[in-house]
Order: C-alpha cells, then structure tokens, then sequence
C-alpha cells in the first residue's frame, strides 16, 4: 500500500487496530479493502446510533392538551391568589431559569414568586388567559394565551392591559414542567 503514511490511513489503522488480526508485531495487518468495510461499518452504526428514533426520549410523554391547559389554570390562578404553591409544583427550578414579562425578568423560580406573583395578589390581581394554543415535540411543548390583566396599583391607579404570553414546558419525570415564561402586555383602551 503506497500511502501507509497518509492520515487517514493512520486514523483508520487507529480505529480498527483493536478489532483488526495482528502478526507477531504490532503492525495491523488489513487489506484496504477490509479497511474500508470496516469504517463504512463504524460510519453506519454511528448514524444509526444518532438517528432522531434513537434519542433517549420518554415515550410516554402524552401529547394532551388538557394536561398543559390544567397547568395554566392552576398558575392562573395562583397568581391572583398570591400563592406559590402551583408554581413550584408546576415549575422546572433550574440554575439559570429565568422568566420574562413586559420588558423585566425575574431570575429563578423564588424570584418569581416571592417578588412578582405574592405582591401582585395583593394589589387585587385579576389575570385572565384565553385562546390558549398547545403544541408538542417529543418531550418539549409550548402554549401560547392571550392575556388580560386588572389590578389597581398601592397608589390606587387602575391597570388594565391584554398582551399575550408563551410557555415553554418539558416532560421530565412523568410530568409536564413549565421551564420558562415570558408575557407582554399593554394598556387597553
């Protein structure tokens, strides 16, 4: 074989030098013929391998609408009650998890909730969705509402806005899990 030395005889001599017959020394010895076989082999399990079939998914991640529109109802209306606790049952708190609305951003789930969704109950928060659109990709999923909001700030203005928001879910360990928000919204009228 002339080109002994070429690199890509030298790489496939290193993949196949474990699985290749060997004479006394250490020299492989391998027609290129084989040579070829075996990395077009390599090549193929490899890409089988990749294939999206082959991506560890759950395939139990149902793809119902129901189960993301029950999430949103119990956020919707932890939000007007001020409390918590659908959040963090509901929510993936993840290191870097950051939700977005109206321009601001709260940077993790307690974030979240102990300066946005309490203090917001207590200015008489009333947080409607509708419209509500779900779609699913494997285990990733998102739903889209328009939104509609009253509230009347400590200083006694009233707000009203509509706007829209997004969220973004993920199957992990058997349920549905919002993994990041982000709304707008701006005064109606």
């Amino acid at each position: 074989m002339a080109n002994q030395g070429h690199p890509l005889v030298v790489t496939l001599r290193a993949i196949v030098k474990p699985i290749a017959p060997k004479d006394e020394g250490e020299n492989v010895k391998m027609s290129p013929k084989r040579m070829l076989s075996l990395l077009i082999l390599a090549l193929v399990s490899g890409c089988a391998a990749s294939t999206p079939e082959s991506v560890a998914q759950d395939p139990e991640a149902p793809h119902d609408p129901a189960l993301l529109e029950v999430i949103l109802e119990d956020v919707r209306v932890g939000w007007e009650q001020g409390n918590g606790a659908p959040f963090y049952e509901h929510f993936l708190d993840w290191d870097g998890a950051r939700y977005f609305e109206g321009g601001g951003q709260n940077l993790g789930l307690e974030d979240l909730v102990v300066n946005h969704v309490e203090p917001e109950s207590e200015l008489g928060l009333t947080l409607g969705f509708s419209n509500v659109q779900t779609h699913f990709e494997g285990n990733f999923a998102w739903a889209v509402v328009d939104t509609e909001i009253r509230l009347t700030t400590a200083d006694g203005r009233d707000i009203h806005n509509r706007g829209h928001g997004t969220y973004l879910f993920r199957w992990v360990a058997d349920s549905w899990r919002v993994v990041h928000t982000q709304s707008a919204s701006s005064p109606v009228g």
